[in-house]
């Protein structure tokens, strides 16, 4: 029964379609080339809308800009050009990146009081962009993890 609503819908809807050709074809054009337009004027559409969507999200820019946290931290920004790093708030630091380029870049901080918890970190970028997460190196089971999001 769907089957024969199905192929009855896509006849009207061929039908249509063929009646309808702003081509300026008229009665010349045949209903499989006016479907085939038809079709591609849809998808070309489907595709621009897309498209557009695409341009409206804001492109992922890699580790570079400013970070601020999501969970409770003493980072209150953290800004990263290149390979250079630099954190405000209780933690205000100057860092280097290693490996910015790479799947697990490395946060060294050199702050002039070191803060034994976030000393050295990995990285880690959301694939989209938005958001980052640094794993600090810690004892054997694992040190403590700071999220970030793309501030602005």
């Amino acid at each position: 029964m769907r089957l024969a609503l199905g192929v009855a819908v896509l006849g009207l809807s061929a039908g249509l379609v063929t009646g309808c050709g702003g081509d300026g074809g008229g009665q010349n054009a045949s209903p499989a080339t006016t479907t085939r337009s038809a079709t591609s004027q849809a998808t070309s559409e489907a595709t621009s809308g897309a498209t557009s969507k695409a341009a409206e999200k804001p492109e992922a820019k890699g580790l570079d800009g400013t970070w601020e946290p999501i969970n409770d931290s003493p980072i209150a920004t953290l800004t990263i050009t290149g390979a250079t790093a630099e954190t405000t708030g209780g933690l205000a630091c100057p860092g280097a990146i290693a490996d910015a380029d790479s799947a697990k870049p490395v946060l060294t901080l050199n702050c002039a009081t070191p803060n034994e918890d976030r000393k050295r970190g990995t990285v880690e970028l959301k694939p989209d962009g938005s958001a980052l997460v640094i794993t600090w190196d810690g004892s054997s089971w694992g040190g403590v993890i700071d999220s970030f999001k793309r501030a602005g």
